[in-house]
């Protein structure tokens, strides 16, 4: 009996972290078309939650990554040259922006923030396309 609770809670628990593995996020698709609308709505969703540390523009450069930076802390991601550490894909790009990124949580997720659905995430990722240089 404990043996069979051991397996499924085990099962429980892998199922749960299975979204987030470099696989599943690589292949996941964006459900949101890279519509005005979305660019827009995921341009506010950024200047409220990641131009803090990435800069207005996403080009890392901000007060708080000088901070970052002169405290010897990882600097933010410049989002706006080819060089993507995380994953380049859609679906990896979420899951960073969902689950948060780099050791001991340096950039936090929003998974979980009161009035920040899927949705909003995916128009982040919509938005962040257009930053490219």
């Amino acid at each position: 009996m404990f043996r069979s609770i051991l397996i499924i809670s085990f099962l429980f628990l892998l199922s749960g972290c299975s979204a987030s593995s470099p696989i599943n996020a690589k292949s996941l698709q964006n459900p949101v078309p890279a519509s005005e609308k979305s660019v827009a709505a995921g341009k506010k969703m950024y200047d409220k939650y990641c131009a803090e540390c990435h800069g207005a523009t996403g080009n890392g450069v901000s007060e708080k990554a000088k901070t970052l930076a002169d405290a010897g802390a990882a600097k933010p991601s410049d989002l706006t040259d080819d060089k993507w550490d995380h994953g380049s894909t859609d679906g990896e790009i979420f899951v960073d922006i969902r689950d948060g990124v780099g050791v001991n949580g340096a950039m936090k997720g929003l998974n979980g923030r009161p009035g920040v659905s899927d949705e909003d995430m995916w128009n982040m990722v919509n938005y962040i396309r257009t930053l490219k240089k």
